[in-house]
């Protein structure tokens, strides 16, 4: 897990001084080593944390291999297994370094090489030979790549902030993505940026520069699309998924440095504990660390809480457990530190709650920890799956099926559903599904006095769903591709920053491609089952995971008190609105806002948070000095 930087010029030659400032910026990123190459034009810059094989054999840039130079961010977990299936191809592997493993394969397989990796990356390799530069980001963006354009350079980066070292004109924002931000809270959209004319590599993405025509060209080599559905009975696809879950903790269990986990007492991060636990006790995976570390948030409000289903997991696997609890007063102490290291806003205070915790892992000695990051978008753990769950079954007429799922999730969430309702749920799939109209109406108040005992008409319900069915469009298996090529990208890059920021390697075992395929293939229904959702890793991990646990359906993570912080610190929040408003006077009416903000501070609801991501985006404005 490192920092990588690439600079061409070109004409002229390169500021040496100025490239150093690019490569040591982000000295955090690998506070183990340093190193920079230079030919002709070509510079490229390296910062290492050393995790596999601590010797200097993983210097980087890597030039043990005539012709090649490599720089790589990440990790490629089953080197062990390609270096073993390459040396009996013949190659003589001087190292036992996964960066030596990259090269080796880009002699044999050429750019089909990332194909054979499992892992996250983001690498720089040089051919001299033909003159280009083979650049790569892993099949999800756990790793970032950014390059640019601009001045007679083309850069290539870790992070944003390093191309201010080379680039001499004042950043420039990218509005239509600040406004995209501030309105909808999205900020990572492939291959855009916040800032104009800087760009970040599409995840799965290949990515050739030839240093001759100084043109590039990107090429797509992972799609999760591609992967079919099959059919499968649902013991055996609990069993599929079991097998696949453990392999890839396993494989990330594999380091020369101690290893930690996030824990937040949700059903993902449980289960990588607890399945570490198992690996670690029954084999020799990880010998030299065999005391376990988690680091989990906590908060004294109740309903932010979740102490009860932490305690649960480290009473099941007596793991040594570190708890911290993050309150505003560092919040604002730490805010534009974090937004420094994000390059991008902050998108919500739950991102401070991860910085929290990265940095109570640092301060434990933790180099190394395990993420629970990528379960939600493919297991349908998001309220939205249930919707596009119900909205399939009245698309295909399956009443029989609707009224048993809408009955068990209703049951479910009878006594304990805490932010939304359950009859809203329903609604909005019915809704989706029909225009306006007298139809809609009719299913509606049906719904409103009778919720779940499906009186329709069946015809009638044919001739509406083969005429006005709106949403969603194609398989319900294709919301989760969009979850998966979307939504999750702005988790990973606040993961990546925060962890990066405390020289931590952050490990995603439901990253694992293998494991993403096997799920992908599987049917929908059996992410949602009997009102339950991730159904397939709940039956999958029994015995596993404390029942108290595996069987819950409240739903946190990494999560703050936002509304709550607000209204016991309005006046605080108020001031930075108005300052944040200076800087936007010509995105928004001052005036109408704050009559806003002081007609709704005391109940201003998390989602609906746009105050503030006016107050955080204007903090990086300030920070990076951006033109609006």
């Amino acid at each position: 897990m490192c920092g990588i930087a690439a600079c061409i010029k070109k004409t002229g030659h390169i500021d040496r001084n100025r490239f150093d400032r690019m490569v040591d910026i982000i000295s955090y990123r690998g506070p183990n080593d340093r190193g920079v190459y230079f030919d002709d034009g070509l510079a490229l810059g390296h910062r290492r944390l050393s995790i596999i094989d601590l010797s200097a054999d993983g210097h980087q840039p890597f030039e043990k291999i005539d012709d090649y130079v490599l720089i790589f961010n990440g990790e490629i977990y089953n080197y062990i297994e390609l270096r073993n299936e390459l040396s009996q191809k013949g190659y003589h592997i001087k190292t036992q370094t996964d960066t030596e493993i990259i090269i080796h394969s880009y002699i044999e397989w050429g750019n089909e090489c990332v194909r054979h990796f499992n892992g996250m990356w983001s690498f720089v390799l040089y051919d001299k030979k033909n003159k280009s530069l083979f650049c790569s980001r892993d099949r999800f963006g756990v790793k970032p790549l950014y390059y640019t354009d601009q001045e007679g350079f083309f850069l290539i980066a870790s992070e944003i902030k390093q191309f201010f070292e080379i680039l001499q004109e004042r950043p420039r924002a990218n509005r239509d993505m600040l406004l995209r931000y501030i309105i909808r809270g999205t900020n990572d959209v492939p291959p855009y940026t916040m800032f104009d004319d800087i760009y970040q590599l599409e995840p799965g993405y290949n990515m050739v520069y030839d240093l001759e025509s100084h043109s590039f060209s990107k090429e797509r080599y992972y799609d999760i699309g591609d992967s079919r559905e099959k059919n499968i009975k649902y013991e055996d696809a609990c069993a599929k998924f079991k097998d696949a879950f453990f392999e890839a903790v396993k494989l990330r269990l594999r380091s020369d440095v101690p290893v930690g986990y996030f824990l937040s007492g949700g059903l993902d991060s449980s289960a990588i504990v607890c399945a570490a636990d198992k690996i670690i006790g029954n084999a020799s995976v990880n010998d030299g660390f065999k005391e376990q570390h988690t680091i989990s948030s906590c908060f004294e409000d109740k309903n932010y809480d979740e102490q009860e289903y932490m305690d649960e997991v480290i009473k099941a696997t007596d793991i040594t457990s570190h708890k911290i609890f993050p309150n505003t007063d560092n919040l604002w102490n730490d805010l534009d530190k974090i937004i420094w290291h994000m390059d991008e806003p902050l998108g919500s205070t739950s991102t401070y709650a991860q910085w929290s915790v990265c940095k109570a892992a640092k301060e434990n000695g933790l180099t190394v920890m395990l993420d629970g990051q990528g379960a939600d978008e493919q297991l349908a753990g998001y309220t939205d799956f249930y919707t596009v769950l119900f909205v399939n079954a009245i698309k295909k007429c399956k009443f029989k099926y609707l009224k048993k799922e809408i009955d068990a999730y209703l049951a479910l969430r009878a006594n304990s559903e805490k932010h939304i309702s359950s009859r809203e749920v329903i609604l909005s799939a019915i809704r989706e599904c029909f225009t306006p109209g007298a139809i809609h109406r009719h299913i509606k108040k049906v719904y409103l006095e009778k919720v779940a005992k499906i009186p329709f008409d069946k015809k009638l319900i044919k001739q509406v769903v083969s005429s006005e069915l709106i949403y969603p469009q194609g398989k319900p298996r294709n919301y989760i591709k969009t979850y998966m090529e979307n939504e999750l990208l702005q988790l990973l890059h606040r993961c990546d920053r925060n962890s990066m920021a405390f020289s931590i390697e952050s490990r995603l075992p439901f990253l694992d491609y293998r494991l993403v395929n096997s799920v992908y293939e599987m049917p929908y229904e059996y992410k949602i089952r009997n009102g339950y959702s991730k159904a397939v890793m709940r039956d999958g991990l029994k015995g596993i995971l404390p029942e108290k646990v595996r069987m819950r359906i409240s739903k946190f993570g990494f999560v703050t008190p936002e509304n709550q912080w607000i209204k016991d610190n309005s006046d605080v929040f108020r001031k930075e609105l108005v300052d944040a408003l200076e800087i936007y006077r010509d995105l928004f009416d001052t005036d109408r806002v704050l009559r806003w903000f002081d007609d709704n501070k005391d109940n201003i609801k998390r989602g609906n948070f746009m105050i503030w991501r006016i107050i955080d985006s204007a903090h990086w404005v300030k920070i990076f000095n951006v033109s609006v």
